[in-house]
């Protein structure tokens, strides 16, 4: 059952049409009267007159209200919810005046514009979209929201809406596109939203919404982005291989908590889920995703060994597993000969062991980032040649941060004659001999000696 309003029909309106009705009936009987008697042009003048008085004091009440009236009603509601402090005279809502009829009016002084309205059926409009403007409007949504039963589009972003969101958005079937994106929304996410069977656009983001993602996001099939970060929300991600259509979402920057979930769609573009508090090994099932072009997982509390699938997705671009506690890369002689990544991320782990051969050789790669981890020996002679653009059919490797690792050797001979413009740091390492004509050497030294003997005598 719908929150209820009042019917905002006008009691006047039915008694005007009958009067109108009946001066109808009464001007064509004197028509005819006239017809049959033969009385004089006078007696006809006298009708037209008659009917002309009709027309003009007849009009306003011949004018017939096309949005439905149970829609008005739930826009008056809507409206009221909004502190009148925050509603401008040049705002969308600051225009909506309901002594005229919203769809009949739209785009007039009256009712400049917040709505969309469908055409007319069997004489009545139906109001199927509420998209208010970044205006600053303050206030709550009101629940009557959920009465405007044929809405498609709600696009509230950019405001200062606060509150909870209103579980009576799950009565709205006809939904697609849900947006309520940076304001100051609170509370939990409703269950009732998985009802939106329909939706296919979700955004709640950057809002203060806490509590778990709920379990019926499972059922929303039709969605095919979701936007759920920079909020408070927290609790593990549940699984949400059921939203078929879905290509993109963002839980990023909230206190999620647990591994990483075990079940994906498997249409999935774009990943982000970084910046939680997500532990435990990258599941192996992140390998099917070969439609996955950006895996976000930074600042989280994941370990164990980066795995060469991660690297052999056939679609992914860019890649960023920085601020975990990851302390092994996996790879073979093959990985990554067929990569389109364009950046890679694994900064600020405990990776050990030599820097991979395999990431200079990526045809695609322009940013590689691998700082403030444990990685020894000499850094790759392919990283020069990429740097360099020197390798045939390779992009050129624009940025390279190798500091803070434990580095040893000379810098390879082609990073001291590079003459296009790249961005590096080799500084806080154990190389021999890093100049500071170099712009790579430049902003910090090199580790001390015992700092350098100190790692390789680590068990």
């Amino acid at each position: 059952m719908g929150i209820t309003g009042g019917d905002t029909r006008c009691s006047s309106g039915r008694r005007s049409y009958i009067v109108a009705s009946e001066w109808t009936r009464f001007l064509y009987g004197c028509r005819r009267s006239i017809r049959r008697t033969g009385r004089g042009l006078a007696a006809m003048q006298v009708l037209l007159s008659l009917q002309l008085l009709l027309a003009v004091t007849n009009a306003p009440a011949m004018v017939k209200a096309i949005t439905d009236a149970g829609d008005i009603a739930a826009l008056v509601q809507v409206k009221l919810a909004i502190n009148t402090a925050s509603i401008l005279p040049s705002s969308c809502v600051g225009s909506w005046s309901f002594s005229v009829d919203p769809c009949d009016e739209l785009g007039s002084p009256q009712f400049t514009c917040g709505i969309e309205c469908s055409p007319a059926i069997g004489g009545v409009s139906r109001v199927i979209g509420l998209s208010l403007e970044p205006a600053g409007y303050h206030g709550t949504l009101s629940p009557y929201v959920g009465n405007l039963s044929a809405l498609q589009t709600i696009i509230i972003s950019g405001n200062n809406f606060e509150g909870s969101i209103p579980a009576t958005l799950g009565q709205l079937t006809d939904l697609l596109q849900l947006d309520l994106s940076s304001n100051s929304f609170t509370g939990f996410l409703p269950e009732s939203l998985g009802l939106l069977s329909n939706l296919g656009y979700l955004s709640v983001a950057n809002n203060l919404l806490e509590g778990n993602i709920p379990l019926s996001f499972n059922n929303l099939i039709e969605v095919t982005r979701m936007s759920l970060d920079r909020n408070q929300l927290s609790g593990p991600i549940p699984i949400l291989s059921g939203m078929r259509s879905l290509t993109y979402i963002d839980a990023s920057c909230n206190n999620l908590t647990g591994h990483l979930p075990w079940g994906y769609p498997p249409r999935l573009n774009y990943l982000a889920l970084g910046q939680n508090q997500l532990a435990g090994h990258l599941p192996e099932l992140l390998g099917d995703l070969t439609s996955l072009a950006v895996l976000d997982l930074r600042s989280n509390q994941l370990w164990g060994s980066i795995e060469d699938f991660i690297f052999d997705l056939p679609s992914l671009q860019q890649l960023n597993l920085s601020h975990n506690n990851f302390s092994q890369l996996s790879f073979t002689n093959r990985t990554g000969a067929n990569s389109q990544l364009v950046s890679i991320d694994l900064s600020s782990n405990m990776l050990q062991g030599p820097l991979p051969d395999f990431l200079g050789f990526m045809k695609m790669l322009n940013v590689l980032s691998l700082q403030s981890n444990m990685f020894t020996g000499p850094i790759p002679y392919n990283y020069a040649l990429k740097a360099a653009n020197a390798l045939p059919a390779s992009n050129q490797l624009r940025q390279l941060y190798l500091d803070s690792n434990f580095l040893t050797g000379e810098v390879p001979s082609p990073f001291l004659s590079i003459s296009n413009n790249i961005t590096a740091s080799f500084v806080n390492n154990c190389l021999e001999n890093c100049p500071q004509l170099l712009s790579f050497c430049q902003g910090g030294g090199q580790r001390s000696p015992n700092e350098c003997q100190a790692i390789h005598q680590t068990p």
